[in-house]
């Protein structure tokens, strides 16, 4: 049975003793959001799960306790899969905070890795923190008879599992490595266990208690609701995105720090190349391939605040305490939604103002598709890491629900979108628009026939989507697909909304893309009927599909305005669009929803489907309305 987590009282003794190695260790004048709570379980030696955004403090909630020898006297071992993280660490306790504090991996010489046992067997040793790698606590014969040791002696205070959603199999990071420290319960009977993260849905958290033998235990959740972050997606045009990041900079942020975060190294370079050239700003790459001393210069340097902008791959971030972080900028789609909302974290931890900007087009879907399908783990986990990525990618599809109520339901929690303020791009263009949920079942029905039909060809999306709305192409003639089943069963469809379909088919599982190699090393992603298609023609699943008709589109920069820039908001022009409704009649079963999203600077198709567009001149953001399509 797992206890919900309350402000229960803490000892007279404990709490003063707390709020002195607070003040005189940590410098710090007074706890976040439940970390005494978190604090005084741990020292009353209870199991403690923690789920804390990022930016939370999830550091102290073990590293002070460490510390309070008189109440919970011997040695913390942290467990972390981040090795630059566990070194700046521990350099910041040794060096700054005056703490015994010692980290143990493979890389580590003999000499050094001899000090640290030594130190763990002696009674009298005042190393309180010991930081390993997962791999180390399950491979290292030395490590775990020096933990026998101290655990003979009574001196094994507890263990700490940093990252801990890397344990389970349905994480977005999740590591063999980590799903061993199941072990720990076992071999260390009664040490309790103290687990950390900033991501973790439900079942992911679950999944953890679970391996790590946590039946009874705190826990302690926050809000993943960061008020202070506004939200945004814009439609990626490649040839045009260093000029519409540079536009975005220089709308008064040229003297803050930021990170750009890309998809692969090469894009890393040549972005930040891009950007230091053309545009003249202080930007650096970084990406897992640089030396340590290499990546270690750039990160102290844009501590420092001598670069404002980092230019990375996902290797960077990771337990970066800079708190003033003015904006976060995706390049490219990332991986997961856990992911995203990790990498969003490093914005705005002094709680001012800050943008989180993603950059997106559904191709960039297709090179995430490639690694799961080349990398390692079984057709369970490469299905797993699919379902990870389609969240993703329905979160930046959708162009109607308030992006902050959109990551709060995927991590379990409830959130009513009137509390957003404005601060995503799809309420703060809210204006006019009526939403209607249209019932797509029967057309799904049609389209998994069709390309149940055609499937053996090799075909693509885009291509299914031509045949969907009845394209009388040479190609498609000359191939016969004419005479497949259900060919030009959507031809009442206008383009942009026969394409949304299509990837809400793919989002759901009922399709899916396979991304397959030539021999010439080129990749192309190809439609199947998915798992899901069976459920679909036995109508026990239904496809619905949210559309919006608007009378009024905005056609200013869509860029969100937050506090940090100074001036009056840029005024919105209204265009009036008259007759411009869904191309799809309404029936009675048609629900409307008054929520209004139509958004600054936005493409627009035949349903109100829009989204910020970049255009290639200088990176403007401008005013695309596309005309009603007829059938055709």
């Amino acid at each position: 049975m797992i206890s919900s987590s309350s402000d229960e009282s803490c000892p007279a003794p404990w709490l003063r003793d707390m709020r002195k190695a607070l003040t005189q260790v940590f410098r710090l004048n007074s706890f976040r959001t439940h970390q005494q709570q978190i604090i005084s379980s741990a020292i009353q030696g209870k199991d403690v799960f923690v789920l804390m955004p990022t930016g939370g403090g999830k550091s102290l909630c073990y590293q002070l306790p460490a510390i309070l020898q008189n109440h919970a006297p011997g040695v913390s071992i942290v467990v972390s899969p981040l090795l630059s993280l566990m070194q700046d660490q521990v350099h910041d306790l040794v060096c700054v905070k005056g703490i015994a504090a010692a980290l143990l991996n493979s890389q580590m010489g003999a000499a050094h890795r001899r000090w640290v046992y030594s130190e763990l067997k002696k009674p009298s040793s005042l190393m309180c923190l010991l930081y390993v790698t997962p791999e180390m606590l399950e491979k290292s014969k030395e490590l775990v008879e020096a933990l026998s040791c101290l655990y003979d002696q009574d001196r094994l205070t507890r263990f700490v599992i940093d990252e801990a959603h890397c344990v389970s199999q349905w994480g977005h990071d999740f590591r063999p490595d980590y799903k061993l420290l199941g072990n720990v319960r076992n071999r260390f009977s009664g040490v309790p266990i103290m687990a950390l993260t900033a991501t973790a849905t439900p079942t992911v958290e679950a999944d953890v208690l679970r391996c790590l033998g946590m039946q009874e235990c705190k826990v302690f959740r926050q809000s993943f609701n960061r008020k202070n972050l506004s939200l945004e997606v814009v439609t990626k045009t490649p040839r045009s995105m260093a000029d519409d990041i540079y536009q975005f900079i220089d709308d008064g942020r040229r003297n803050h720090s930021g990170i750009i975060y890309c998809i692969g190294r090469q894009q890393c370079e040549s972005l930040a190349e891009e950007l230091r050239e053309a545009f003249g700003l202080t930007a650096e790459h970084y990406h897992a391939k640089l030396t340590p001393d290499m990546r270690n210069n750039v990160q102290r340097e844009w501590k420092e605040g001598r670069i404002r902008i980092i230019v990375a791959t996902i290797a960077f971030g990771m337990g970066i305490d800079k708190p003033d972080v003015r904006y976060v900028i995706h390049a490219s789609i990332p991986s997961s939604l856990e992911g995203y909302y990790q990498e969003i974290g490093r914005a705005g931890r002094d709680g001012q103002p800050a943008v989180c900007r993603l950059y997106y087009t559904y191709r960039d879907a297709s090179v995430h598709r490639g690694q799961i399908d080349r990398g390692g783990g079984n057709s369970t986990q490469k299905e797993r890491l699919n379902t990870n990525l389609n969240a993703m990618i329905a979160y930046c599809e959708n162009v109607i629900d308030c992006r902050r109520f959109l990551v709060l339901k995927y991590f379990g929690e409830t959130f009513d979108a009137s509390g957003c303020n404005q601060t995503c791009d799809n309420c703060l263009g809210a204006m006019n628009q009526t939403n209607i949920t249209k019932d797509m079942t029967s057309l799904a029905i049609e389209t998994i026939r069709l390309v149940r039909s055609v499937q053996s060809a090799g075909v693509t999306l885009l291509q299914v989507l031509d045949m969907l709305r009845g394209s009388q192409s040479k190609r498609f003639v000359d191939n016969g697909f004419l005479e497949a089943t259900s060919y030009g069963a959507g031809k009442h469809l206008s383009r942009p909304d026969a394409e949304r379909f299509m990837k809400h088919l793919v989002i759901m599982g009922i399709l899916v893309e396979k991304t397959e190699y030539n021999n010439m090393g080129f990749s192309s992603a190809y439609l199947k009927v998915g798992k899901k298609a069976l459920d679909v023609e036995r109508e026990a699943l239904k496809v619905n599909l949210s559309f919006s008709s608007t009378n009024v589109t905005p056609s200013s920069s869509s860029s969100l305005r937050s506090a940090e820039t100074s001036g009056e908001p840029k005024r919105r022009t209204k265009v009036v669009l008259p007759g411009f409704v869904t191309a799809l009649s309404l029936t009675n079963k048609d629900q409307p929803n008054t929520r209004s999203t139509a958004k600054s600077g936005s493409t627009s198709n035949a349903t109100g489907f829009t989204r910020p567009v970049v255009t290639p001149k200088k990176g403007k953001i401008t005013n695309f309305i596309s005309p009603l399509n007829t059938r055709n």
